[in-house]
């Protein structure tokens, strides 16, 4: 009975809660899909003896759930602008409520184009050795949460082919048992139930058919590419990525822009503020050693995230007289500020031939107008697994106050240390 009563108290604050804190009303966030599944769970809970009360409950999280499975509709390539840290946070939770809506509502999220294709948000953003994902947005070294629970989700009811269960397999075995990429307690074990619920033995693990062959994965919405990723650790598996893209994925930028649908409030809608300062980064791992590595969950400064900073800029924020990209400088991405909202980068180009890969990017949009730049191209060339040539083409207007331009290659556990011979 007291466990009863403490979930409805609860319950009834939550509900209360959510309409009037951000995450009530910022959709894709990773606090709104974790708490509103947490009042779900208090609302089933509860019917069983306060049905009225709960049937509000139950309302109100599936008009904010239905939302975002509607707007991850768009999502086309399984992608989370969060994220992968983050983003584990959100699917985590995702994933709880489209079982539980299927379970108890009768509504059917399955056939949902960001759920099919959310399988390559895990394996193509993993470096070799199932143990480190690429940091971009807020990140420690991979997962909050899971992703073993997602992964054997997506196989029982999604892809159904057995590559959910074979990454989950990987990850598992090859988790890390001490350092930094440990998973914290707090989130070490808090999807186990929904995995063991999940799994279903009868699906044969394997990989991905192309698994083997180093492959290039482009995440169109994120905009985001990947090299190598999804192999094990050897000596001739190399990883690279390179990131172009918009302020909170394509499809989010779109709509805040487009306004095709009158319950979308612009960017008060959503929450971008675990992204980085990153159009036209890149993160290089010759032969598996993390060599040029992205900035994790720190504060959001455009030289930490591999991109260029110009001087001297008259809307310098920090680091004066430099200044990187829109939204830099606080903890938290500044997307409600200025010209942030209208940020944006842009994959130009991107092929791979055998080992070689290619992709560029221009990220003009990125960067505040009264730079008076015209064009900040990037070009990643992948020549060989040890050889990363990085071309920058930079234009501006002849009345632009910029002098100088500056790059920091950013790594986490080398000293980057010039030899003259």
């Amino acid at each position: 009975q007291n466990y009863l009563v403490k979930i409805q108290t609860v319950s009834e604050e939550m509900y209360e809660y959510s309409k009037v804190r951000s995450w009530g009303k910022q959709l894709l966030h990773n606090h709104q899909t974790t708490n509103m599944v947490a009042l779900l769970t208090g609302a089933l809970v509860s019917g069983l003896y306060q049905e009225s009360q709960a049937n509000i409950w139950k309302q109100a999280v599936v008009d904010a759930m239905e939302k975002t499975m509607f707007l991850l509709n768009h999502v086309v390539d399984g992608s989370l602008d969060e994220g992968v840290a983050y983003g584990s946070y959100t699917s985590k939770s995702i994933t709880q409520y489209v079982f539980l809506a299927q379970r108890h509502f009768g509504i059917n999220n399955l056939e949902n184009n960001w759920l099919k294709m959310h399988f390559w948000f895990y394996y193509a953003t993993l470096l070799p050795g199932y143990q480190r994902t690429v940091g971009i947005a807020d990140s420690n070294y991979n997962w909050f949460y899971g992703p073993e629970s997602q992964l054997v989700f997506l196989d029982k009811f999604v892809i159904k082919n057995g590559a959910g269960n074979w990454l989950a397999q990987q990850i598992r075995r090859h988790r890390p048992r001490d350092g930094p990429m440990v998973q914290s307690s707090a989130q070490r074990w808090s999807t186990l139930h929904t995995e063991y619920i999940w799994y279903d033995a009868d699906i044969t693990a394997r990989p991905p058919s192309d698994y083997g062959t180093p492959r290039m994965h482009i995440f169109p919405n994120w905009g985001v590419i990947t090299y190598g990723a999804g192999l094990p650790n050897t000596q001739s598996n190399t990883f690279l990525s390179f990131k172009s893209g918009k302020l909170g994925g394509r499809a989010v930028y779109d709509i805040v822009h487009f306004q095709p649908y009158s319950w979308i409030d612009g960017w008060r809608s959503f929450n971008p503020g675990h992204e980085h300062p990153d159009q036209n980064s890149f993160t290089f791992a010759p032969n598996g050693q993390v060599f040029v590595s992205e900035a994790l969950y720190g504060p959001k400064f455009s030289h930490l995230n591999n991109v260029l900073v110009f001087a001297p800029s008259p809307t310098s924020q920090c680091n004066a007289p430099w200044e990187g990209q829109l939204g830099e400088c606080a903890q938290w991405l500044k997307w409600t500020t200025d010209e942030t909202g209208d940020a944006a980068g842009e994959i130009i180009s991107a092929s791979q031939h055998g080992e070689m890969m290619f992709a560029s990017g221009e990220a003009v949009s990125a960067y505040s107008s009264a730079m008076k730049l015209k064009s900040v191209y990037r070009v990643v060339l992948l020549l060989n697994p040890q050889t990363l040539l990085v071309v920058d083409h930079i234009e501006k207007q002849q009345d632009s106050p910029l002098s100088s331009v500056s790059a920091f290659f950013h790594n986490l556990d080398i000293d980057f240390k010039y030899v003259p011979y």
